[in-house]
């Protein structure tokens, strides 16, 4: 047996004997005939080796052992060598079982083909793939549904809902009492009959037949058809999700057909009432912090007026949703205002107040009951309220239009909203900038003045149109269609900062305006005065009693097959709903919410 200061000579005097993955690549190697071949690599191997083992001759030449035999006289012959590769070489064993078969110039003449494409020639296609499973994805799923998933839903029985609202039990404001033998007063109740036309939402998918039967013969990671459906139904109830707030029965379909409710933003707003049912917009119910951030004593007045406008007696079914950095802002409020310092002492040469605790903050108790927190990423009218940045159009979106901007007095009784001292106690008057873009069904272009490569991509830097605006004055937008790209135009978006870098965080969407996709106008007008600030978040407050808030739902989200006509499977994924609230009392909207600022 061998000793252990042996052994590492002779393993690389053996090694040293065996040919090299160069040499067995080599032609000449190749070109050796296949008796020599083995007998040659053989003898080569084991020159320098035991000539037997059990009193069994091991002859140059020999035919080479197979795997099995190999590896039980390897082990037999040194104990020490734990494996094929230590005995001959990690590249040798590697190549071992397709060179010293007689398959070589088989396995080289089919990665010598110049016409399969990269990853074929160079053996890349050959190696072994992780087939896994599972689908990275950084989109929303079903938890970013909050709306979706908590308000309540009832059944329309067809496309017109309708309601009763009871405004009163009878008058309280006359006498009270009555003589003795005397009778009282009849007592008439009041109420309001209402109604909503249901809406419907779709979205149109497919795979091609090859993909049906790739997922069929399990070729691909992931099922297709149910990847799909997957994908599409969030497509719907995120559309459903954002329409929630920021619905608007004037935009219309690529065809000019109502097909949108009008969103709680709407309904709260809308002084006119046309857009709200024929109700008028309850000013006791928005709150315009005209960019201050939200307090907790913003959050006491609220509930007091839930209370005493809206009769809500019972918070159980109250709910704020808000932007997760309104969110943050009043975990940091509370921070700032209720601090516990865990580390006072502060290190030699710094300064601060050492590290503080961060705890959840999942509402806020008042006197009349718990406001639980809720975050939501749809209260921005579009992604993170801005624009498209960088990469490529949206497929079949509008061109890029133009616009001009003025300042000037208000007319036609619009009201400006350009302060001497705004929320934060600082004039609104300056310099703004502004962009705009263009939407229709299949998506939102890119905004005026972006810089496009020739790849038609764009490169994040916009040229703005900017003007210098007074306390008391409005700005009006005039707006141009882009050229003709074979698209409609349903709606055009407005969008504004007080920096002229369109990518600057105070660039984000103040207002859309809808126009006719049958007749676009050469142009068209928006008036700015400034009843919603860029940079800035809003916030809602629900109660989901059916009979204050509800979902109107004629048809859950339902599946239709369409009829094949070509080599591409469709289907339909409809969901026939609309939101109805039937209590504006017990709603409330704060709008024009800043960031934090312990200063303010």
């Amino acid at each position: 047996m061998q000793t252990a200061g042996t052994r590492t000579p002779r393993l690389a005097e053996r090694m040293a004997g065996a040919p090299q993955p160069s040499a067995l690549l080599s032609p000449e190697w190749l070109e050796i005939p296949h008796e020599q071949r083995t007998g040659l690599s053989y003898e080569s191997m084991i020159k320098s080796y035991r000539p037997s083992i059990d009193n069994q001759t091991i002859t140059p030449g020999a035919r080479l052992l197979s795997g099995d035999e190999a590896a039980f006289q390897r082990n037999m012959t040194n104990p020490h060598a734990g494996t094929y590769v230590q005995m001959f070489g990690k590249s040798y064993s590697l190549v071992r079982q397709s060179f010293l078969n007689g398959r070589a110039l088989d396995f080289e003449r089919a990665l010598a083909s110049t016409n399969l494409g990269a990853g074929y020639a160079d053996g890349t296609a050959l190696a072994t793939l992780n087939l896994d499973t599972t689908m990275t994805s950084v989109l929303y799923d079903n938890q970013h549904l909050v709306m979706w998933n908590w308000l309540n839903r009832v059944p329309s029985i067809n496309p017109l809902y309708q309601w009763t609202e009871r405004d009163q039990y009878g008058s309280i404001r006359g006498g009270f009492g009555f003589a003795q033998g005397g009778v009282p007063k009849t007592g008439v109740a009041a109420w309001t009959r209402n109604q909503a036309q249901v809406c419907f939402f779709g979205v149109r998918r497919g795979i091609t037949d090859v993909e049906a039967q790739s997922g069929l013969l399990g070729g691909v990671m992931v099922d297709p058809v149910q990847e799909e459906d997957r994908d599409g139904a969030f497509q719907v109830l995120g559309r459903a999700e954002l329409n929630f707030t920021w619905g608007d029965p004037l935009v219309t379909d690529n065809f000019g057909n109502t097909v949108n409710y009008p969103g709680t933003y709407m309904q709260m707003t809308d002084m006119t009432g046309a857009y709200a049912y024929g109700r008028a917009a309850l000013g006791s119910n928005v709150l315009d912090l005209q960019g201050r951030y939200l307090n907790f004593t913003d959050l006491n007045s609220i509930s007091a007026t839930l209370y005493q406008q809206g009769k809500l007696g019972s918070f159980a079914n109250l709910r704020m949703f808000a932007p997760p950095s309104v969110l943050e802002d009043l975990s940091n409020l509370r921070n700032y205002v209720e601090r516990r310092v865990l580390q006072p002492e502060i290190p030699a040469g710094r300064t601060g107040i050492g590290f503080t605790t961060g705890t959840p903050l999942p509402g806020h108790s008042t006197n009349f009951g718990v406001i639980p927190f809720t975050a939501s990423i749809f209260l921005d009218e579009v992604p993170n309220g801005q624009p498209i940045l960088y990469g490529d159009p949206e497929a079949e979106s509008p061109a890029i239009p133009s616009c001009t901007v003025a300042a000037g007095a208000p007319t036609g009784g619009v009201t400006s909203y350009f302060l001497a001292e705004n929320g934060i106690g600082e004039s609104d008057a300056g310099t703004y900038s502004f962009w705009v873009s263009a939407v229709n069904d299949s998506g939102e272009s890119f905004v005026s003045g972006m810089t496009v490569n020739s790849s038609g991509e764009a490169t994040g830097v916009a040229t703005p149109e900017s003007v210098a605006v007074a306390v008391g004055q409005v700005v009006t937008v005039t707006i141009t269609p882009g050229a003709s790209n074979g698209q409609p135009v349903t709606q055009f978006r407005i969008y504004r900062g007080t920096s002229d870098n369109v990518a600057d965080p105070s660039t984000t969407l103040i207002g859309h305006i809808a126009v006719s996709p049958v007749n676009t106008p050469a142009s068209v007008a928006f008036t700015d005065n400034n009843s919603r600030r860029s940079g800035t978040k809003i916030a809602i407050l629900m109660e989901r009693t059916p009979n204050n808030t509800a979902i109107a739902q004629m048809a859950p989200l339902t599946k239709y097959p369409l009829a094949i006509t070509q080599t591409k499977v469709e289907w339909l994924l409809l969901l026939y709903h609309v939101l109805v609230i039937k209590a504006r009392q017990r709603c409330y909207l704060i709008k024009n919410i800043g960031s934090f600022d312990p200063s303010v």
